[in-house]
C-alpha cells in the first residue's frame, strides 16, 4: 500500500534485472533498486489546493486517489459540504462512458420518443459519440434552421475559469451554427426583471451595504424569507465565508442588546437559531399583504418620510389610494385585513411599522419570494417599504435583495479578478453554417418558457415590455445543465420532452437530463483537470489555483477536450482552442490578470510562482 503504481513497476523492474547482470553488479544494482523504491514511497502522497462552490480546500492524494479533504487554512468558517468532495469524484451515479439511447441509436430523430427515461443506453465510443453529436447539428441547420436548436441556459456552473461548461458549449456549438438561446434564470427570476424599473439596476447580483455599517449604524435587521447561515455555505465562485465573521458579531449584538433581529420567515431557519434572534411567522406566499398593511400603518400614523419621497420617489400619489381603498378594488389594506390573509396578528403588524419607522432599519430579503406566480410583487413592495421609510442611501438603513449570496456585503479588495476561457467567436469569424433565418420566432426565450414553447409552438408572449415568439425547436443541448430539476411539473415536462427529436446532455452525473437524453457524454468533475478560480465572488479576496488531484476517471473527458473534439469534424478546432492547451490556457487567464492588476499596482507573482505556492491573496477592502 506504500507503493504508487509507477514505484512498485520501477522496483520489480528493478529486482527482474538483478537476475540478468553478473554478481559483482548485483550489490550496486539492488542499492539502486532500493533508492528508487524509497524514492517511490516519498513521492506518492502528495496535497494539492483547488476550488469548489463550497469553498477552497486542501486534498491529500495517495497514488492516484483522493483521500481526505480538508478546508483551506485561510478559511475561518468551513462548511461541512466540502466533505462531499470525495463523493463526487467517486459517486456510483458517474457518467463512465459515452452512452445512446438504445432505440434513438436504431432510428436517430425518428426513435420512440415516448422510451425517453427508461434507461435503455448502449455504449460507444468518443469517436462515434462525437460523429452523431456532429452529424445531428449538421441535419438540423441543413433541414431546419436555427430556430430548431436549443442551447439550454446553464445557469450554475462548476467552478474555474478555463472549464466553465457553459463557455464552451455556446462557444463550439456557436462555431457550427446559430441557435435558440434563453434570457434570465432561475435564481431570481422575477426581481432581476422588475428591479431595474423600480431602483435602476438588477440589485439581485448588487453588491450590498458592507457588513461594517450594517453593525455600526443598524437598530433593526429584517431578514424577510432570507436565510443566509445555511445559504452562504456556497458561492458562485470558490467561496472565503468571509461573511460569517460579521454574523458572530451580529449575534454579540444581540445579545447585548444593542440590535433587534427579527426573521421573518414562515419556518425557524438555521439564521434565527443562530442568532437567536426573534421569529414573526408568516403564512407561505403572503408577504404582499402583510407590507401593504405595514406601509398602511405608516401612512395612517404618519409615520413615512415625506421628504424623501418628495425628492428621490415617483408615484406615490398613485399608491395611496390603492392603499386607502380608493382603487379600483375597493379594498382598504388595513392590518386586520392583511391579518386575516398571512397569520400575523393586526397589532404585530401595527407594531412592526412602528418599529420599522422609529429605528435606523436595515431590510435584507431572500430571492425565495419573488420565486412564484407575480414573484415581481414582493420584490417592488419592499422597496415601497424602504422608501417609505426614507433611508435608503443611508449606512445601516434601506433594502438589500442579496446578502445571502456569495458574501456579499463583504468589501471588495479592489483587485481584478481572472477572466474566462472566451463564450462567443472571435472577432471577424461566422459559423459555419452562416444561417440566421429565425422563421419569425424568437432568438431568445425567457428562461422558465422553454417548455411551453415546446407544448405551444410559435405562441407569443409579453416579456419585459416586449414580444416573444416561443420557437418549436427540435434538438436541445445542455451541459453541466439539469433541465429536469429546475422545472417543478414533471409530467409536463415529459410531455414536451418527446416532441424534441434529439436531446445531447453533458455531464458528470446521472442526471434526470442525462436520463431523458439521447447522447450521454461524460464530463470529468471540477477536480480532474487544472484550472483556477476567483477567490470570493464580491470580496475579489484573491486568486485559488485548482490543480487536478487525480487523472479524469473511467472515459470521462474535460468540457474544454469534448467541445475541441466537436470543432475537429468541420475544422475550427485551432480557431476553438486558440492554438492552446489547458495549461497554456491557465497560465494565459493568470498573467491576464496579473497585468490588469499591475495597472493598480496591485502585486501578483509570476504564474509558475503562483502555480507552486497554490494561491495568490489580495488585501480587505473598505466599506
Amino acid at each position: 500500500m506504500n507503493y504508487s503504481r509507477r514505484g512498485f513497476l520501477k522496483a520489480m523492474a528493478a529486482m527482474s534485472g538483478s537476475a540478468m547482470v553478473a554478481p559483482g553488479l548485483l550489490t550496486a544494482r539492488s542499492a539502486l533498486a532500493a533508492s528508487e523504491a524509497a524514492a517511490a514511497t516519498e513521492d506518492i502522497t502528495t496535497w494539492k489546493i483547488s476550488g469548489s462552490h463550497f469553498g477552497a480546500m486542501r486534498a491529500k492524494v495517495v497514488g492516484d486517489r483522493v483521500v481526505e479533504i480538508r478546508p483551506f487554512e485561510l478559511d475561518k468558517h468551513p462548511t461541512e459540504m466540502i466533505d462531499g468532495i470525495k463523493g463526487l469524484i467517486y459517486g456510483p451515479s458517474r457518467v463512465r462512458y459515452p452512452m445512446v439511447r438504445l432505440d434513438w441509436y436504431r432510428r436517430r430523430h425518428l426513435s420512440d420518443t415516448s422510451q425517453r427515461g427508461d434507461n435503455r443506453f448502449v455504449r460507444v465510443s468518443w469517436d462515434e459519440a462525437i460523429d452523431l453529436f456532429y452529424e445531428e447539428l449538421e441535419r438540423i441547420q441543413k433541414e431546419h434552421g436555427p430556430w430548431a436548436l436549443h442551447t439550454g441556459g446553464v445557469g450554475w456552473r462548476s467552478v474555474g475559469q478555463v472549464h466553465s461548461c457553459g463557455n464552451h458549449m455556446v462557444r463550439g456549438v456557436g462555431m457550427h451554427g446559430r441557435s435558440v438561446g434563453t434570457v434570465g434564470d432561475y435564481s431570481t427570476g422575477a426581481g432581476q426583471i422588475i428591479l431595474p424599473y423600480v431602483l435602476g439596476s438588477t440589485e439581485v447580483y448588487s453588491q450590498g451595504t458592507s457588513w461594517e455599517l450594517i453593525l455600526e449604524h443598524s437598530k433593526l435587521v429584517i431578514f424577510w424569507a432570507n436565510d443566509p447561515i445555511k445559504n452562504l455555505q456556497v458561492g458562485w465562485n470558490t467561496e472565503t465565508h468571509e461573511a460569517y465573521a460579521y454574523y458572530e458579531q451580529l449575534r454579540q449584538k444581540i445579545a447585548d442588546k444593542s440590535v433587534q433581529v427579527i426573521c421573518l420567515d414562515p419556518v425557524r431557519s438555521k439564521t434565527l437559531n443562530y442568532l437567536g434572534a426573534e421569529h414573526q411567522y408568516v403564512n407561505p406566499m403572503t408577504d404582499v399583504p402583510l407590507m401593504l398593511a405595514i406601509a398602511h400603518t405608516l401612512v395612517k400614523e404618519d409615520l413615512y418620510d415625506k421628504a424623501f419621497l418628495d425628492t428621490y420617489a415617483l408615484g406615490f400619489d398613485r399608491f395611496v389610494p390603492y392603499l386607502e381603498g380608493r382603487g379600483e378594488d375597493g379594498i382598504e389594506k388595513t392590518p386586520e385585513w392583511a391579518a386575516a390573509i398571512c397569520g400575523v396578528p393586526a397589532d404585530r403588524i401595527r407594531e412592526l411599522a412602528r418599529l420599522m419607522a422609529q429605528h435606523r432599519t436595515q431590510l435584507i430579503f431572500g430571492w425565495a419570494i419573488q420565486r412564484q406566480q407575480h414573484g415581481e410583487q414582493p420584490y417592488w413592495m419592499g422597496a415601497v417599504l424602504a422608501a417609505m421609510l426614507g433611508q435608503i442611501g443611508l449606512p445601516g438603513g434601506g433594502v438589500s435583495y442579496a446578502h445571502h449570496y456569495s458574501s456579499v456585503g463583504v468589501s471588495s479588495s479592489g483587485a481584478a479578478m481572472p477572466g474566462a476561457f472566451p463564450l462567443n467567436l472571435d472577432p471577424g469569424r461566422k459559423p459555419k453554417h452562416d444561417n440566421t433565418d429565425y422563421k419569425d420566432y424568437s432568438t431568445v426565450i425567457p428562461i422558465a418558457r422553454v417548455i411551453d414553447a415546446l407544448l405551444e409552438p410559435g405562441k407569443e408572449i409579453d416579456f419585459n415590455g416586449g414580444k416573444v415568439k416561443l420557437a418549436p425547436y427540435k434538438m436541445a443541448i445542455f451541459s453541466g445543465c439539469n433541465q429536469w430539476h429546475r422545472q417543478p411539473q414533471r409530467n409536463r415536462m415529459k410531455e414536451a420532452w418527446r416532441k424534441l427529436e434529439t436531446v445531447v446532455a453533458i455531464d458528470y452525473n446521472w442526471t434526470a437530463t442525462c436520463r431523458f437524453a439521447d447522447i450521454v457524454l461524460p464530463a470529468c468533475t471540477p477536480y480532474e483537470r487544472n484550472d483556477l478560480d476567483a477567490y470570493g465572488s464580491y470580496s475579489n479576496r484573491g486568486v485559488i489555483a485548482m490543480q487536478k488531484l487525480v487523472d479524469p476517471l473511467f472515459h470521462s473527458r474535460s468540457d474544454f477536450d469534448i467541445f475541441r473534439a466537436l470543432t475537429r469534424r468541420f475544422n475550427r478546432e485551432q480557431e476553438y482552442t486558440r492554438g492552446m492547451d489547458e495549461m497554456q490556457w491557465v497560465e494565459k487567464i493568470y498573467e491576464d490578470c496579473r497585468a490588469e492588476n499591475g495597472l493598480k499596482d496591485i502585486a501578483m507573482p509570476p504564474f509558475t510562482e503562483f502555480w507552486k505556492q497554490g494561491y495568490v491573496m489580495f488585501a480587505e477592502g473598505k466599506p
